[in-house]
């Protein structure tokens, strides 16, 4: 596997930690969390995921590759420079008042920024090869972006649409909240209505819809939704997705929920669940997070637990130990790659940066593996693949030509 961001000896890591210490470079932790973050540094635990963290930073901060790169050591030596400062701070927790040590832990962030922004840009793990010039044409990332057809045919575009309510039909009201998710509500005595909506996201799109019954739906990029506008008179609650999807499923123990997808269908209760089932992809990957589903395809059956992934490919229904932090990474933010070939890799690119992707020449075989933002441009994620020295990128208007 070739690395082309740091990665634990495991090849994994930690997103929700990665989350947490990004809050906390950004002033945004409350006490438990900044209390968090001081016990995991001063333990020296988690020191991968806390340079990854200010490797991102720094590439966020400083924002050009023109600057002087920073090394693997000196990116290790702010890890040791924090750790002091946390240390020298505990030690007058005798003579300070709570308000004021909060806030002294807080500056420490300070230092590391500071040293980020006057520093350089980012270090990865690589040879001496410069970036290259043909990645100048940038390509910014994907973002809310949603196509909600009603019933009648009616189309809106919800990242044009403007807060509030979208369309009452039948006693049902279609909302788009200040945070970008559209919802559902049923009018009391009401929800008839069980005609079909669908929510559609663009290439370099995503989007969260509240269903009829509080369900909640985070669609992936190039993906849709179809459902009921109500599922008060349905028996289940039936649903269909092309491309992926995240879904956090209200408990009904009397009207099931079924997501149709290809050439399966996933029956629930009340449970956690993740379904990429992009038609480009080789497989169809059903991914349980809490909960129990039932997977029924082509006649088999299927009972998942919790951190299992049923995979439906040419070769039948299989069920193995999912990587739940490569799952569930792009709905957290991130691009997280597991041995994964250059091909799979370039695929998710091209649907989140609404790209087209050409392979020239010999195709490389090696295993990429590493973690990286979805909401830095294009150029930094093909970057940091060049740095392994196995593949080189051109960026042509919204085509990326790789080759080896």
């Amino acid at each position: 596997m070739i690395p082309f961001v740091l990665v634990t000896k495991g090849g994994k890591l930690n997103n929700e930690i990665i989350h947490l210490f990004t809050k906390y470079l950004n002033n945004q932790c409350n006490t438990d969390e900044l209390e968090r973050v001081f016990i995991l540094i001063k333990a020296g635990s988690y020191k991968p995921e806390w340079d990854f963290v200010l490797a991102e930073e720094a590439s966020r901060l400083v924002g050009t590759d023109d600057q002087a790169e920073m090394s693997l050591s000196e990116i290790s030596g702010l890890h040791d420079k924090i750790q002091n400062t946390i240390k020298d701070d505990e030690s007058k927790i005798s003579v300070l008042p709570t308000r004021n040590l909060y806030w002294g832990k807080i500056a420490a962030a300070a230092i590391i920024l500071i040293t980020l922004s006057i520093g350089g840009i980012y270090y990865l793990s690589r040879k001496d090869i410069k970036s290259s010039d043909e990645l100048a044409h940038d390509i910014a990332p994907g973002g809310n972006k949603a196509i909600l057809t009603l019933a009648n045919g009616e189309k809106i575009s919800l990242s044009d649409a403007k807060n509030g309510k979208l369309a009452v039909a039948a006693g049902v009201t279609v909302t788009k909240l200040s945070d970008g998710k559209i919802v559902y509500a049923i009018a009391p005595g009401k929800g008839s209505n069980t005609a079909l909506n669908s929510i559609e996201t663009p290439r370099g799109g995503q989007y969260e819809v509240i269903l009829p019954d509080g369900s909640k739906v985070l669609l992936n990029a190039a993906s849709s939704l179809t459902y009921p506008a109500s599922f008060v008179a349905l028996k289940e609650r039936r649903v269909e997705l092309k491309g992926e999807a995240y879904f956090e499923i209200a408990k009904d123990k009397r009207h099931p929920f079924i997501v149709k997808s290809e050439n399966q269908e996933i029956k629930v209760l009340g449970t956690h669940f993740n379904i990429n089932s992009y038609i480009d992809e080789p497989v169809t990957k059903t991914t349980l997070v809490e909960g129990s589903v039932l997977i029924k395809v082509l006649g088999a059956e299927e009972v998942l637990s919790p951190g299992n992934q049923a995979v439906n490919g040419p070769g039948g229904l299989d069920v193995v130990e999912a990587n739940l932090d490569e799952v569930l990474a792009w709905k957290n933010g991130y691009f997280m790659f597991d041995s994964e070939s250059i091909e799979s890799v370039m695929r998710k690119i091209s649907r989140w940066y609404n790209v087209d992707v050409v392979f020239k020449g010999l195709v490389s075989k090696d295993k990429f593996g590493g973690t990286v933002s979805r909401f830095a441009n294009v150029s930094q994620v093909l970057r940091k693949l060049e740095y392994t020295g196995k593949v080189h990128f051109i960026i042509e208007e919204r085509r990326i030509i790789v080759t080896k």
